[in-house]
């Protein structure tokens, strides 16, 4: 990817975490090239929490994250000689959909700040 486009030292270490995750998530008995698609969904899947557990539904954004960076990744990895652009979705990821967060924002309006606090 760095060869291809100009990666940013963070996004290129967000992309290492998500690989290296799905990795430990399949006990490292499997390749990237032998994951079949219920592995990857089973992995997006673990990201998955109750109302309780998450009232604002932050991990739909780590979802999403993680969807996005393995979307990119087996694209290179299926179809490494076509310019990135161009590479179409393996079957492996297709169909994978991006979820809606329910809220429209995460942050709760404040009582601190007023106008006469504006610069």
């Amino acid at each position: 990817m760095k060869s291809e486009i100009n990666l940013a030292d963070n996004y290129r270490k967000s992309v290492i975490v998500v690989l290296s995750r799905l990795s430990m998530h399949l006990k490292y008995i499997k390749s990237f090239e032998d994951i079949i698609r219920e592995d990857l969904l089973s992995f997006l899947d673990s990201f998955r929490k109750s109302e309780t557990l998450d009232p604002l539904h932050r991990w739909i954004g780590t979802y999403n994250l993680f969807r996005t960076h393995l979307m990119c990744f087996y694209k290179w990895l299926y179809y490494p000689n076509i310019e990135h652009k161009q590479r179409p979705k393996p079957p492996l990821i297709e169909n994978i959909p991006t979820l809606k967060r329910k809220e429209t924002s995460v942050y709760k309006p404040t009582d601190l700040w007023t106008e006469e606090d504006d610069f």
